[in-house]
């Protein structure tokens, strides 16, 4: 069997995100775009970003569910979350940034995008 060659397509549209991981106790307020501490502090993470960047949960319903109610590998999954930069923006020329964010214990660029090929002629 054959897997057909499926070019990626050239116009930016698949990004690679910058995964990182809260700190115990951060979470991050999607409706204000601020990250929260349980003591009151918050963090905006947008100054020195691009236009149109976005920080999202990994597993939105995990952030919106009640704490108390969600089973150890829940809990686990919880403050893992993703910068999704904007078309044409490179994750790795930003995530010391986002590692220096007091927010942040860990932080990686994200998998790259690769589609198979077929057999080359």
């Amino acid at each position: 069997m054959t897997i057909p060659e499926v070019p990626l397509p050239t116009d930016g549209s698949v990004r690679t995100p910058i995964d990182f991981t809260l700190k115990a106790g951060w979470s991050f307020d999607t409706k204000n775009r601020l990250f929260t501490s349980e003591s009151g502090e918050t963090f905006s993470p947008f100054s020195g970003l691009p236009k149109g960047s976005r920080v999202v949960y990994k597993v939105p319903r995990l952030a919106r569910a009640n704490v108390s109610k969600l089973s150890d590998a829940e809990r686990a999954l919880r403050p893992h979350m993703q910068l999704i930069l904007p078309a044409g923006e490179t994750a790795t020329k930003y995530r010391r940034a986002v590692h220096a964010w007091p927010v942040v214990e860990a932080a990686q660029v994200g998998p790259q995008v690769s589609l198979p090929r077929g057999p080359t002629p």
